[in-house]
């Protein structure tokens, strides 16, 4: 039961690395495309992307700290 737990904490850290690197694209404004476009409507889509990247990292970060939790 160990090592599903673990197999678990390892997979939601990976998928938490992962929207934390797509975020800081969003919030530095190093990406391209975002500096290339100045159509609101882009814009705008952008940023509700952001905000469920944010709402993602929340709720991985959530169930990482509930599983570790857990009593094996």
């Amino acid at each position: 039961m160990a090592e599903v737990k673990q197999t678990i904490i390892d997979y939601l850290t990976e998928e938490l690395t992962i929207n934390s690197a797509a975020l800081k694209n969003y919030d530095n404004g190093d990406d391209p495309i975002k500096q290339r476009d100045t159509n609101p409507e882009i814009q705008k889509m952008r940023e509700i992307e952001a905000i469920k990247l944010r709402d993602r990292i929340h709720e991985l970060t959530r169930h990482i700290a509930v599983i570790k939790r857990m009593i094996v």
